[in-house]
């Protein structure tokens, strides 16, 4: 990973907010050290976070101070024996007035700096998820590009029947990649569930079970060496069964 995309990929905030592994937290100072803009990347997101925790404070209230003095000042004359202990009771009162007052701007700062992480941290995981999808479909792309990838086509494996359906699958075995269009498959029957094969000297040997409700276009197959041939099979257990039920699609490599 180049140093733009090692900044952009949202490690450096996740750092910040303490919620890096210590080898990602190892790789982060490595980097920072090593490189100006990452360093100047990091120093501006701690930056950032020190401005949000004291954004939008909270003030003791405004006059209090003004108004202790001016309570004091309209004492009248004749209880000037009095004001000692009224002085010191002002004052107290005054003292829990500024406290009470630190401890409401100390909630309300607290409040908004938890809504702030929060916020934060939702854009890091966005910014973690798009570029996990982002691998992903890179992967696929450079999978599609390689010239030892093999687009094998898996159709209706009935004896006589018209050709009505078919799902891709793309075959690599310098790469020992196998994967499958999800968006090529058809939906299973009501109580039916799809089972992957590949055929190796004859025998069915089990890929998994095929997902088609992920977020994802494709899905990955485990790699079988020396497959000859690739089914798709209809079973009525959602783990799949040992030996192929009813085969619905076939293809061979």
């Amino acid at each position: 990973m180049d140093i733009h995309s090692f900044i952009q990929s949202g490690l450096l905030e996740a750092y910040v907010l303490n919620q890096c592994s210590p080898a990602e937290r190892a790789e982060v100072e490595r980097l920072a050290a090593a490189h100006p803009e990452v360093r100047a990347e990091l120093d501006a997101i701690e930056r950032t976070l020190e401005q949000v925790a004291f954004a939008n404070a909270v003030p003791p209230p405004p006059g209090l101070k003004e108004h202790i003095v001016q309570q004091l000042r309209n004492e009248p004359a004749t209880t000037a024996g009095k004001k000692g202990p009224w002085i010191m009771s002002a004052l107290l009162w005054a003292a829990a007035m500024l406290l009470a007052a630190a401890l409401v701007w100390q909630v309300n700062q607290k409040n908004k700096a938890d809504e702030q992480l929060v916020a934060l941290q939702k854009q890091v995981d966005d910014c973690k998820t798009r570029t996990q999808e982002q691998a992903k479909t890179l992967e696929i792309i450079a999978l599609l590009r390689d010239r030892d990838t093999r687009t094998i086509i898996l159709s209706d494996a009935a004896p006589g029947a018209e050709i009505k359906t078919t799902a891709t699958v793309w075959h690599n075995p310098a790469r020992a990649e196998t994967v499958l269009d999800i968006n090529s498959m058809p939906a299973p029957e009501t109580g039916k569930y799809f089972q992957f094969w590949a055929i190796v000297d004859g025998k069915p040997v089990s890929m998994g079970m095929i997902t088609l409700r992920g977020a994802d276009s494709w899905q990955t197959l485990p790699f079988i060496q020396n497959a000859q041939a690739f089914a798709i099979s209809a079973e009525d257990k959602p783990e799949g069964n040992p030996m192929p039920t009813v085969v619905v699609l076939l293809g061979k490599v």
